[in-house]
């Protein structure tokens, strides 16, 4: 696997996104997940 200097908030979600789907999760699953957590940061103090 190629390594990655993209730090960009789009880039993480991407890459996040990818592992939770080759971990076994459904596409709109890990969406949803990726979705959540990143509200969640957005919200935290």
């Amino acid at each position: 696997m190629k390594a990655s200097n993209d730090l960009s908030l789009w880039s993480i979600i991407e890459r996040l996104q990818r592992r939770l789907e080759r971990q076994g999760m459904q596409p709109q699953e890990a969406d949803r997940a990726v979705a959540i957590a990143v509200r969640t940061l957005a919200h935290a103090r």
